[in-house]
């Protein structure tokens, strides 16, 4: 089992991980955690500012809600706008960051069929309970499908 250690500003980017820019399609999607765990590639954008991004790939995060799902699909679309504009090099990545242990909704993965083919791909987070009950999600020990999954995005990314 891979034990990643809490990144800080200070430490270098993951190797050969380009600056990303991440969007948060709604409010309390984990955008920031996800900035936090690529941190310091990343860096946090407003969804009006996307056409700010330039060539570093673009992530949307939501959460893996109905809600969240109408908001990617919206964030998507600004995306692709942005996109025909010449404003961005490539179509966004989704991270849809789950909000329980539970399998998701069929509204999701329904939402989640339509949009599949307008992102580069889908990276999903796994719930992590230990992050209800900590000021730092950062300060908290990985469980094993976060460090997979955050592989796996930073894999993405790098072929971005």
């Amino acid at each position: 089992m891979a034990v990643i250690a809490p990144l800080t500003a200070e430490a270098p980017p993951p190797p050969g991980l380009p600056p990303v820019a991440v969007v948060g399609c709604h409010g309390g999607c984990g955008a920031t955690t996800v900035t936090r765990l690529l941190a310091p590639a990343a860096r946090e954008v407003m969804r009006d500012q996307m056409h700010t991004v330039g060539a570093a790939p673009l992530l949307l995060v939501a959460r893996s809600t109905a809600y969240g799902l109408s908001w990617a699909t919206r964030g998507i679309t600004c995306a692709h706008n942005n996109l025909d504009l010449g404003q961005l090099a490539a179509p966004p990545l989704l991270v849809l960051v789950a909000d329980s242990p539970l399998r998701e909704p069929p509204t999701v993965r329904a939402r989640l069929r339509l949009v599949r083919d307008r992102v580069q791909a889908v990276v999903r987070v796994p719930y992590v309970a230990a992050w209800r009950d900590t000021d730092d999600p950062l300060a908290v020990p990985r469980p094993r499908a976060l460090v997979a999954a955050m592989t796996a995005l930073q894999d993405k990314l790098r072929g971005a």
